[in-house]
């Protein structure tokens, strides 16, 4: 059995090449060309073939590389990074392969997240990618200040190649450990080991979401993990990436929104600019599933989609959204009621200078046949004026 993990860490870029106004100032071609000739001078791979799912890609090293999306996320993943060392939790979990990649998973992920000194060449271009972008629109999470030095969570698939694998089986219960890992938890922490291995002897499946792809390939998918479980390595798995660094741009960027929404003070103008890149978003990750598509490849995309969570995401977000909106537009109403104020009011004074004359002659006792009927006309008009202005106060 061969076993591997790719992990997928998104970051902000600080602006999304949806927003016409935005690209008005820097479009994507003029971006991508600032940050190619950063990365040249870096030393760093670069790859520009055409891609309508990404509109940029580098090869940081042979285990790193990063997608940059129009959205306005990058990806980064990671392969084989192999900088534990198994050999005592092997030894203790007898080679439990269940065991040896979740424990794996998990200490890759705090690594990433948490070491990153390890990782020179993930901040170094997280630093070209912000210097290159025109204007930061989201300010708050486009900064290594924003959670981990910048990235936020590290999501990862599996990837298990087993010739001996029943793929006819409706459930296994070593996936469905990997699929459901509530147990394993703490499976970090060396005293918890003693109970952990007696929890994993009493697990009892609790099902998971499986959809079969070829006859050589199934992808299982949960709220904790995606898996792709093979009897020999096929195309599968870099479709699966493919779609999942989509997907995980798209969770990420409704994420970050939520953020910034929260900490930033945005007009009414920015809040529907938003609003209408997360709907540009979402097209996007329906889009992916095209009519080019086998019927067994949308049933294993829309299972993954179900189970990210991100519709739940998504209608926070609106709800964020149409919260903030209401509440600018009324700010917008009590600031239109004082200037109407402010108008009536400088409107009785410019009628009380126009009668000045008028009421100087009254009191002098020099009024004429002209000013009689001026002040007839005037006093018409205030009695209308004053039933139109307490009918709009009703």
């Amino acid at each position: 059995m061969e076993s591997k993990l790719i992990h997928i860490a998104p970051f902000d870029i600080g602006c999304s090449f949806f927003d016409y106004e935005y690209t008005k100032r820097q479009n994507r071609q003029e971006f991508i060309k600032c940050l190619s000739e950063k990365c040249l001078e870096k030393g760093m791979s670069i790859d520009n073939s055409s891609n309508d799912r990404y509109m940029y890609y580098v090869k940081l090293n042979e285990k790193t590389s990063c997608y940059l999306l129009e959205c306005g996320v990058g990806v980064f993943t990671f392969e084989n990074l192999d900088i534990s060392d198994m050999t005592h939790f092997s030894e203790v979990f007898d080679n439990n392969f269940v065991c040896d990649l979740y424990y794996l998973k998990k200490i890759e992920q705090k690594k990433i997240l948490h070491q990153r000194e390890e990782f020179v060449k993930v901040n170094e271009f997280m630093e070209i990618v912000w210097s290159s972008v025109y204007k930061m629109i989201r300010p708050f999470s486009a900064s290594k200040n924003y959670k981990y030095n910048g990235l936020s969570y590290v999501m990862s698939v599996y990837h298990i190649i087993d010739g001996s694998q029943n793929l006819e089986q409706e459930y296994n219960r070593d996936i469905d450990l990997l699929m459901n890992p509530d147990i394993l938890s703490k499976i970090e922490k060396e005293e918890q080991w003693g109970s952990i291995k007696e929890k994993i002897r009493k697990h009892k499946t609790k099902g998971y979401n499986r959809q079969v792809i070829n006859d050589v390939s199934v992808v299982a998918s949960s709220w904790s993990a995606v898996a792709v479980i093979e009897e020999k390595e096929t195309e599968v798995i870099s479709k699966i990436i493919e779609y999942e660094v989509n997907l995980q741009a798209s969770w990420f960027l409704f994420d970050c929104l939520i953020d910034n929404i929260k900490h930033s003070k945005m007009s009414n103008l920015d809040l529907q600019k938003e609003k209408s890149l997360v709907t540009n978003a979402s097209l996007e990750i329906s889009n992916i599933l095209s009519a080019n598509m086998s019927t067994n490849e949308k049933n294993v995309m829309e299972s993954i989609y179900a189970t990210s969570g991100i519709n739940t995401l998504k209608e926070k977000l609106f709800l964020l959204l149409e919260n903030r909106i209401a509440i600018e537009e009324a700010k917008i109403s009590e600031k239109q009621g004082i200037y109407g104020v402010i108008t009536e009011i400088l409107l009785v004074i410019f009628t009380l200078v126009s009668i000045y004359e008028p009421v100087k002659n009254l009191i002098s006792g020099t009024i004429g046949t002209a000013d009689l009927v001026i002040g007839g006309i005037m006093l018409v008009v205030l009695i209308i004026c004053s039933i139109l202005i307490i009918g709009k106060g009703k």
